[in-house]
């Protein structure tokens, strides 16, 4: 008999442990006592055994079991094989229709027999009930270390766990140059790696400029020469996939990855799993945790990323990388056929807006092609209307149109129980009753609780408010186009236009309540609109 055997574990971490090599010993001693010949033992590390997950080597022995290569499988344990009765029983009759009997060490059976089929059945049920059983735990567990502010998976690139007299982290020997000093942390909270730290900063500072694309910062940071405390120059690298793949490379797609990633701000994001049973998208999370890691990226650093991702998923980039976007880009609609009108620039340098529907043959549209300069200006001017027009007490004005009494009471109280907290704190620090690093964690929940307090609609609005109330000083700031067209997309979500007359602004959501407190004059300066 020509045997053949398959062994598996399921998470990363078991896969430096001794599941792999007892599995292969259980597998080859079975076959010495048979007396048969073991051609091969197929291994898949770090694999789920679910229906629908994707195990190379178990695909290749079906492929091998095809071609008529070995006469039985042999494994460990059943759930080794699957865990899913379903998949179980339409590959064990895959096997049998490739005349390959089927083996299960622990459980002494040959499931080639009636009454081997029947307990089969029994076994693999009661495994699929024990993994989703296991599988709502898990749930569980992940959702209450996210509540107490612990990452769950695999530590993001810019972190460890501080372990260093022991460390075991792929960046540490040879890259990092606290490896086998004294411990940073205690293994639980992660902690900033002083190298990885480095290039996730980087990453993001260069992003944000707006002149960098994903494939670009790659190669940035896989150019970049680090010095370490000693003197060593390193250059950068990704963690790497324990049992998968060692660090390497930046590339575009794990630079989109680390740029999406909000464990940067210093929270804890907890996904779940979609109806489908899918674990949720990046940007996507359940809900968000204060964590108790130190945040590599501001929140406003994070959210400036996401918002010039979302505005640069449609746009084309020059030869450099660089996005060709102009102020009006995304922004300029023509009032007659209701299509976007698309930035142009020719040879001579001259900018110009072109509707849609004639770049694109969509039918019969009047509008003309219409020079940049002159219809930006018309924009920026009604911008600057609105920021003569702000009255001096919007703020206070703000609050009372979008907030109950009851609300704005409550967030009173609210700011009052937080001061109290943190000053408790400092005087136990003071009075040598908790650490320093206590402190903090205390001073960092308190900080999250009282931005909490007012609702994240109103903190949109005062934000606009901000760039309305000194307008012209944000526009003399942003000189690149790019920069320009995020300006006024925190205020516009539209421009309507009618040849070289505006028809219509649309404000965002966030500039509404402004634009309100604009029209009724409440300055004693009159209404901005006719």
């Amino acid at each position: 008999m020509q045997a053949a055997g398959y062994i598996r574990v399921s998470h990363e971490e078991q896969v430096e442990g001794h599941s792999l090599e007892a599995q292969t010993h259980s597998i080859r001693s079975f076959c010495d006592s048979r007396g048969w010949n073991l051609v091969h033992i197929y291994t898949d590390a770090g694999r789920s055994a679910r229906s629908g997950s994707r195990r190379p080597d178990f695909e290749q022995m079906l492929r091998d079991a095809r071609a008529g290569h070995f006469d039985v499988l042999v494994v460990d344990k059943l759930d080794r094989f699957y865990r899913n009765l379903r998949g179980c029983l339409t590959t064990l009759d895959e096997l049998g229709s490739c005349d390959v009997s089927f083996v299960s060490v622990r459980e002494n059976l040959d499931f080639s027999t009636s009454w081997g089929k029947l307990i089969l059945t029994v076994l693999g049920m009661l495994a699929e009930i024990y993994i989703d059983n296991l599988s709502a735990e898990t749930r569980k567990g992940k959702l209450q270390r996210a509540r107490e502010g612990l990452y769950n998976g695999s530590i993001p690139l810019g972190y460890c766990k501080g372990n260093c007299s022991s460390c075991t982290d792929p960046n540490g020997k040879d890259y990092c140059s606290y490896y086998g000093d004294s411990d940073r942390g205690d293994g639980q909270v992660v902690v900033p790696h002083p190298v990885e730290s480095v290039a996730v900063c980087l990453a993001f500072q260069w992003y944000t400029t707006g002149d960098y694309s994903d494939g670009a910062i790659a190669e940035r940071l896989n150019a970049y020469e680090h010095s370490l405390a000693d003197g060593t120059v390193v250059h950068f690298r990704t963690k790497g996939r324990p049992g998968r793949f060692p660090p390497g490379r930046f590339t575009k797609d794990s630079v989109r990855h680390l740029l999406q990633h909000i464990f940067y701000t210093g929270v804890v994001p907890y996904y779940g799993k979609n109806k489908q049973g899918r674990k949720r998208k990046r940007n996507q999370a359940l809900s968000v945790f204060p964590g108790r890691h130190e945040a590599l990226i501001t929140p406003q650093d994070f959210k400036k990323a996401q918002s010039l991702r979302q505005r640069l998923s449609r746009r084309s980039r020059n030869d450099r990388g660089k996005p060709n976007v102009h102020p009006l880009s995304g922004l300029l609609i023509c009032d007659t056929c209701g299509r976007r009108m698309r930035a142009t620039t020719v040879g001579t340098g001259h900018r110009y807006y072109r509707d849609t529907s004639r770049i694109e043959h969509l039918g019969d549209c009047d509008q003309p092609t219409l020079e940049a300069e002159e219809i930006e200006s018309q924009v920026i001017e009604f911008l600057r209307s609105l920021s003569f027009h702000l009255p001096s007490d919007w703020r206070e004005q703000v609050i009372k149109i979008t907030m109950p009494v009851e609300q704005r009471a409550a967030m009173e109280d609210g700011k009052q129980e937080v001061q109290a907290r943190l000053q408790r704190a400092t005087n136990l620090y003071l009075q040598g009753h908790i650490t320093y690093e206590q402190f903090l964690a205390e001073k960092h929940r308190a900080q999250v609780v009282g931005a909490n307090l007012r609702p994240a609609r109103i903190d949109d609005i005062m934000a606009v408010g901000q760039v309305l109330e000194d307008f012209d000083q944000h526009w003399k700031r942003a000189k690149e186009p790019l920069k320009q067209n995020g300006l006024l997309r925190v205020a516009l979500a539209g421009v309507r236009v009618q040849r070289y007359e505006l028809t219509a602004v649309q404000p965002t959501l966030a500039a509404y309540p402004l634009v309100r407190l604009c029209r009724s004059g409440s300055d004693g300066r009159g209404p901005i609109f006719k």
